[in-house]
């Protein structure tokens, strides 16, 4: 099973949707990504991954998180 990924412009977000994902017992990994072809370090974004369904993960996103796959 591929996991869902989410992406978060804002760190915050991403790390209140990992506290609730590993709360309902998920598992949670995190990352960050530069934007592509930005030459700023600090144009990040932050995913998190799970093996929660997408539709689980939807409604555990705090925030502007954007479900780009599962």
């Amino acid at each position: 099973m591929e996991p869902t990924t989410i992406s978060f412009h804002e760190e915050d977000d991403a790390e209140a949707t990992i506290t609730a994902l590993a709360g309902a017992g998920f598992y949670v990994e995190a990352d960050r990504e530069r934007f592509l072809g930005e030459d700023d370090d600090e144009e990040v974004v932050y995913l998190v991954l799970t093996d929660a369904a997408a539709d689980e993960a939807r409604g555990l996103v705090v925030g502007d998180g954007f479900v780009i796959s599962g």
